[in-house]
């Protein structure tokens, strides 16, 4: 969570020094010579120096990413455990820290937690700062989790960190030709802005009757420093030793999706009800129990239909990139390794715990996510797709097997399913790896014979796994949903094999066939 939260911070910074409109050359431009440059490096240093004393994180009147002054009525203090979120405030069990450790914190690791809990803090009761008309009775009640817990977070991550953060610096040019009501002109890191008080900022914190207005997200480089929570940390001068943890700025995802570069997203329905719009947007959040690689259709380019309202849309960070890719590979550049980074957190409880978070990985060619011609994108989906169709049947071997034995098949079948996608999950990535836009069709033929291998494999392996008594099998009836008349087959071990290998052999025909 850390990485993610401080790489935004940092992509902040090159807003600010770079502004938000560079057309594709000057973008390019701008990666390859990276702040070696002598141009390049003075108009970092100049833009920081500028806002210096807003990066203080003990100044007495404007800390970094706090604010001075913040109290309650009692003048409490909180312990470092709610700064730190992978430790809930009160919970010292199943933690590599020990409960000492939370005494007193470096300025170094508060500053990053600090930075993090912006990103990423847990709803619930906040304490009630004086001057935040919201308290009541000397609570902060919920406002939900902090802007980043709403995210299925995409971190494009280059060679270098010049890169990096390159490859998540989109330019508004990306929306001249569509989404014309996209507005970033007020879009400022937070630095930039007047410091913060213990109340709302009302062009910025969103009420509830106005969740899906866009005009409350600004542009990136607000989301990437929005101040989810007002905070002062407490210190003796070279440590700190407590923290207030308070409200700050309510703000909602729905159709942050022209504002939100670092996100996929996906139309919601409910939403559009709920909200009585025709057309809404959630991020799609990541599931921790589905690797990262079984979304990669989802990110790729697809073919689009003239005035079709996308079911789901791509993190517009890779949009810029398949825009920017377009005059990269006209000077000759064919291939970019990339590393797609996936972060995020799954919340529970009303939000207010964390119950698991996300940090996955796929290496592989930028060229084949910005590369405009739709056929690589259905392939690479078909990839994929594949995949599940195999393990789909993998899993109906397992079922079978386990009613030839009388027992309940949905054990196997889930046993059969993690087995499977466990295997292939090295193995894709592995061959991903190496794909690019030179080989794309030798790969995509090789990698057709692996899946077919590798089932074949697990099949053999799920089979020797049956108990005695699938050998001999049994008897089964069932009723016909089409005739309404019963129909009995025998099930056994070496049926069930069969049916699996002609279920493969449909799926991807042996070679030469």
């Amino acid at each position: 969570m850390q990485k993610f939260a401080i790489c935004r911070l940092l992509v902040a910074i090159l807003y600010g020094a770079f502004g938000h409109s560079l057309t594709e050359v000057e973008w390019l431009e701008l990666l390859d010579k990276g702040p070696k440059d002598p141009d390049i490096w003075k108009a970092l240093d100049q833009y920081l120096e500028c806002y210096e004393d807003r990066f203080d994180l003990v100044d007495p009147e404007k800390p970094f990413m706090q604010v001075a002054g913040l109290h309650t009525a009692k003048d409490d203090m909180k312990g470092l455990d709610w700064l730190v979120l992978d430790m809930p405030a009160g919970m010292h069990l199943f933690t590599t820290r020990t409960e000492s450790s939370l005494q007193r914190m470096s300025m170094a690791e508060a500053a990053r937690w600090l930075v993090t809990i912006q990103a990423f803090d847990v709803s619930g009761i906040k304490s009630g700062a004086i001057g935040d008309p919201r308290v009541k009775g000397g609570k902060g009640y919920p406002i939900g989790t902090a802007w980043c817990g709403n995210l299925g977070g995409l971190l494009n991550e280059g060679s270098n960190l010049w890169e990096t953060l390159m490859y998540n610096f989109v330019s508004d040019e990306l929306f001249d030709t569509d989404e014309e009501n996209v507005d970033w002109s007020d879009d400022r890191p937070v630095w930039e802005r007047a410091p913060l008080t213990a109340a709302v900022e009302k062009s910025y914190n969103q009420p509830q009757a106005d969740t899906g207005i866009p005009r409350y997200f600004k542009g990136p480089a607000t989301l990437c420093t929005w101040q989810s929570r007002r905070i002062r940390l407490a210190h003796d001068g070279e440590y700190v030793t407590g923290v207030l943890l308070c409200n700050g700025d309510r703000l909602k995802p729905q159709n942050a999706q022209g504002y939100e570069t670092m996100t996929a997203w996906r139309r919601s329905e409910p939403q559009e009800k709920a909200l009585k719009q025709p057309v809404v947007y959630m991020p799609r959040r990541h599931d921790p129990t589905r690797s990262l690689w079984r979304n990669l259709p989802a990110l790729t380019v697809a073919a689009q239909e003239p005035d079709a309202i996308n079911a789901t849309l791509r993190p517009r960070s890779l949009d810029w990139l398949e825009q920017v890719m377009e005059q990269d590979q006209e000077r000759g550049e064919s291939t970019r390794p990339m590393r797609l980074h996936a972060y995020g957190v799954q919340y529970g409880n009303q939000e207010a715990v964390i119950e698991a978070m996300v940090d996955d990985a796929l290496d592989l060619d930028l060229c084949l996510l910005t590369a405009q011609n739709p056929f690589i994108g259905q392939e690479l989906a078909a990839t994929v797709n594949l995949v599940d169709e195999g393990i789909s049947a993998l899993a109906n071997l397992a079922s079978n097997i386990a009613m030839a034995a009388s027992l309940d098949p949905e054990g196997p079948r889930a046993q059969a399913r993690e087995r499977g996608y466990s295997s292939f999950d090295g193995v894709f990535r592995q061959w991903l790896r190496h794909v690019n836009l030179q080989n794309f069709d030798e790969e995509i033929l090789r990698w057709r014979q692996t899946v077919r291998q590798l089932l074949l494999r697990l099949g053999i392996e799920q089979a020797s796994l049956a108990p005695q008594k699938a050998i001999v099998g049994r008897e089964i009836s069932r009723k016909n949903n089409a005739t309404g008349e019963e129909v009995t087959t025998h099930y056994s071990v070496a049926l069930a094999e069969i049916w699996f290998r002609a279920k493969v052999n449909t799926i991807i025909p042996k070679e030469g066939e």
